[in-house]
């Protein structure tokens, strides 16, 4: 009788179910399965076989050591095992030489192909340096001596005078009147119109036009504003005027009747020159 089919044999007759035998022994019913059935080999790991045997003999009241000398022969060769890990470590290492070789020999045809290459060139002037342009010697003729000694000095050229550059006409402005603190004026404008400001002391200022554009609205001592060419009407306010001077395109602008006011308001009327 074989081991497995004796194995059973005794635990049934023991009255021991599988459920009870895998409490006793501590091996899993599937594992119990393969020691029945007589296959050790597919054991998880066969080399744990004789251990597995000796908890499952002992669970059953048998004497382990009988049984593996009775059934030696049923048991995994471990010889097996390791010529079998063995061979797959040597194929692997068979692989990875094959590997190895292909590419020293694609290193080495490359190597090959690189000094045939240079053994070529070298023969054939293949890497020689040529000049883009190549002239010939006999195309360059020195001039004589005495024809350069006899020949008339070149007319020289007078360069016309350059113009210089007229300015750009500025903006031309003229007061139109009053209300109150408020001053308005008429601007001719030749864009860009740029209004500057410089003041002695901080002062509030707000610039804005009638596009929607707000170019100051905050305390400040100077500045300089480039004005939208959407605008038609600029409306600047001075919290503190004494002291602040206003230019328009460079040129100071004059207030005949500031007086001693010291919260001003301008109103420029934007009239575009064509």
């Amino acid at each position: 009788m074989k081991l497995g089919a004796y194995l059973k044999n005794k635990r049934e007759q023991s009255g021991i179910t599988l459920k009870e035998m895998q409490e006793k022994s501590g091996i899993r019913k599937e594992i119990i399965r393969l020691i029945e059935s007589d296959d050790l080999g597919a054991l998880p790991e066969p080399a744990h076989a004789p251990f597995l045997l000796q908890q499952y003999t002992r669970a059953v009241g048998l004497d382990s050591n009988a049984i593996m000398e009775r059934y030696a022969d049923a048991l995994p060769d471990d010889n097996l095992n390791e010529r079998k890990r063995h061979q797959s470590q040597n194929e692997d290492y068979q692989y990875f030489k094959k590997v190895l070789i292909s590419f020293l020999v694609l290193v080495g045809v490359l190597f090959v192909g690189w000094m045939v290459l240079l053994q070529v060139g070298a023969q054939t002037d293949l890497f020689e340096k040529k000049p883009i342009y190549s002239v010939k010697e006999d195309l360059i003729v020195q001039p004589d001596e005495s024809e350069t000694a006899s020949s008339e000095p070149a007319e020289q050229t007078v360069e016309a005078p350059t113009e210089e550059p007229t300015e750009a006409p500025a903006t031309d402005y003229s007061y139109s009147g009053s209300e109150g603190s408020t001053f308005y004026y008429d601007l001719h404008v030749v864009e860009p119109l740029v209004i500057s400001l410089a003041g002695e002391d901080t002062s509030w200022v707000t610039l804005t036009d009638d596009a929607g554009n707000t170019y100051a609205y905050e305390n400040l001592t100077e500045g300089e504003f480039e004005i939208s060419p959407e605008a038609s009407i600029v409306y600047l306010t001075l919290g503190d005027s004494t002291g602040f001077n206003v230019r328009i395109d460079g040129e100071p602008l004059e207030n005949p009747e500031a007086g001693s006011a010291v919260t001003v308001y301008y109103e420029f009327n934007l009239v575009k020159e064509e």
